[in-house]
């Protein structure tokens, strides 16, 4: 998605507010019935309705604050500013769900609001376990997580009910099926509106792969992978992966693990007939054990993504022309290129620190649901395969003809994290100096490299270089 169609996209749907659940004014009728329930009860409440929260968000939001001088972060904060009577008043005003979507696409809207729910509870909890000052606002976080599924569901019925058959299949991860069925980035275009919608800080932080670097939003991003498996009654292919992540960044054993999402289950269970879904059934410490002793299992490919002759001549015309502004533009359509144009499922650009000892993930493509790979860090000491070729511009191919020689040089936690023994990575240096490298994969060796993909993987990533050094030369955006 280039950066005009994402423009048109968000003027396009910037306008839009994402419906109520039906039962989301009964539920919520309680609060008139109970003058003296707390705000923070109240925000449990919205909670369960992303299209609520997301409408009470804007409105106090856009109130000007008297008691608050900052943003409104929270949704109990949000109830506060506003009052019970503002509640009122958006429930009465909002579009109700049956009004506005045909009977599947309901369907597929109440099945992915249950999800969000679940991943805000989860998360909420987290952080609560974890003393964090603000654990709604992490709950807020985790509740627009996936913004952009839930408001191209009301824009695009027929393209969203493709892409949900391939997700709910469960062999296939969001981002590939949005390769398919869409030909557009739900995380993008969310992240897009949630900054034209100025929503809290947290929320659009947490929207950007990269900042898995960060405790509060790697939680939100493993609660909403987590949920993801939970609406599958945990007979998912990522979960024991997703189980052995979150007891790492818990910090916990199986068993607290279990009692921690069992609390966030019962408690999204008393309202599961709001969203027509199943009750998520529990988990007791021996299936955890059990997950997670087997680990991360990732779906077979249904298939492998088409290179787009089309999308890298695009990003081929872009970098050689010099006319990007800054180098953020310019490693924006490198990864694109590469991901769209190639075909290639995962590509990461991992800058070198400013004393040159490690690899950071920066910006990356295709990796929206791992929280765990967009953590991608290398340090260079060693003499490892990526310290030799931090030494000067190199490419390098890993493919099965050179991997029983070569694997062994490849840093262990590189190994660990990619899970597969077919890459092209490439030093990216401007002038004379390091500067990063990037690196790129089709996620599974069912999908093999190639030497045409080499070529044009190279292309690009010199193209990208030439355009850095000249941003640098003229002291423009570097």
């Amino acid at each position: 998605m280039d950066k005009q169609s994402l423009a048109d996209w968000v003027h396009h749907l910037g306008d839009r507010d994402l419906p109520l659940l039906q039962g989301t004014p009964v539920l919520l009728s309680v609060v008139e019935a109970n003058s003296r329930m707390s705000m923070r009860a109240v925000g449990r409440l919205v909670q369960r309705d992303p299209g609520l929260a997301l409408k009470l968000i804007r409105v106090a939001n856009g109130v000007p604050h008297r008691h608050f001088r900052t943003e409104v972060v929270s949704l109990d904060e949000a109830v506060m500013m506003i009052g019970t009577d503002g509640l009122k008043r958006v429930i009465r005003e909002t579009d109700k769900l049956p009004d506005i979507l045909s009977a599947q696409a309901q369907s597929h809207y109440r099945y992915l609001a249950g999800r969000v729910a679940y991943a805000a509870i989860l998360a909420e909890t987290w952080a609560e376990n974890r003393h964090d000052m603000i654990p709604s606002e992490v709950g807020l976080a985790a509740l627009l997580y996936d913004l952009g599924e839930l408001i191209w569901t009301i824009h695009d019925e027929r393209r969203m009910s493709r892409y949900m058959e391939l997700v709910l299949d469960g062999q296939v991860l969001p981002h590939e099926a949005e390769y398919v069925a869409l030909d557009v980035s739900l995380e993008t275009v969310g992240h897009a509106l949630a900054e034209r919608w100025q929503l809290p800080a947290m929320v659009r932080e947490c929207m950007c792969p990269a900042n898995a670097r960060h405790a509060r939003a790697m939680g939100v991003m493993l609660a909403s992978n987590l949920a993801r498996d939970a609406m599958a009654a945990w007979d998912h292919p990522g979960v024991g992966g997703n189980l052995e992540q979150a007891a790492r960044y818990l910090d916990c054993s199986s068993g607290e693990l279990a009692d921690y999402i069992n609390g966030a289950t019962e408690h999204f269970n008393t309202h599961v007939d709001l969203y027509g879904l199943d009750p998520v059934p529990l988990l007791d410490e021996d299936r955890v054990k059990a997950y997670r002793e087997e680990g991360a299992k990732p779906p077979e490919p249904v298939f492998c993504l088409m290179p787009r002759s089309d999308r890298f001549e695009q990003a081929r015309r872009q970098l050689a022309s010099h006319s990007l502004q800054d180098s953020d533009q310019v490693l924006d359509v490198l990864l694109k290129g590469l991901h769209e144009g190639l075909g290639l499922n995962r590509a990461v650009f991992a800058r070198l620190s400013d004393i040159g000892d490690t690899l950071s993930a920066e910006r990356m493509e295709g990796t929206d649901h791992e929280p765990a790979f967009n953590r991608f860090e290398l340090n260079l000491a060693g003499g490892h395969l990526i310290a030799v070729m931090m030494k000067r511009p190199s490419a390098f191919w890993l493919n099965p003809s050179n991997c029983d020689e070569v694997w062994p040089r490849v840093p262990h936690s590189m190994r660990t994290l990619i899970g597969v023994r077919e890459f092209f990575a490439h030093s990216v240096f401007v002038g004379d100096q390091p500067y990063g490298l990037i690196y790129a994969d089709r996620r599974s060796e069912a999908c093999a490299l190639d030497r045409r993909a080499l070529k044009g993987f190279k292309a690009l990533v010199e193209l990208a270089s030439a355009h850095l050094e000249s941003l640098r030369r003229t002291g423009q955006g570097f």
